[in-house]
């Protein structure tokens, strides 16, 4: 009896870019903004100045969630619960917290 070939499912490659009516669409990773640590310092730098604790936070959240909560917290010491009230919406955290989620920035750079 001969050995029947199966059909082996391949694994699907994440398109890199694709035609739709003749216009050529990239794909996006909306958090490689959060890989350049620089830039997210400087953000982070402007938002305080000018006052803007909505997009201190925001920018902040973005930071945290695009490098693995887990990660941010092993690093930092701090709770998971500490963490999530710090960037979420209604968050308002304490100096001490902003300081020591931002020490994450120079461990991960």
């Amino acid at each position: 009896m001969d050995k029947t070939e199966t059909l082996k499912k391949h694994k699907k490659q994440p398109k890199k870019s694709m035609m739709i009516n003749g216009i050529e669409l990239e794909s996006h990773d909306p958090s490689a903004i959060f890989k350049n640590h620089k830039e997210i310092k400087l953000a982070l730098f402007e938002a305080l100045m000018d006052g803007d604790k909505e997009a201190f936070i925001d920018i902040l959240s973005g930071y945290v969630r695009s490098h693995n909560i887990l990660e941010v917290c092993r690093q930092t010491g701090l709770s998971r619960t500490v963490v999530y009230e710090a960037i979420s919406d209604n968050g308002n955290p304490s100096l001490d917290t902003l300081c020591k989620i931002m020490t994450s920035f120079k461990k991960s750079a």
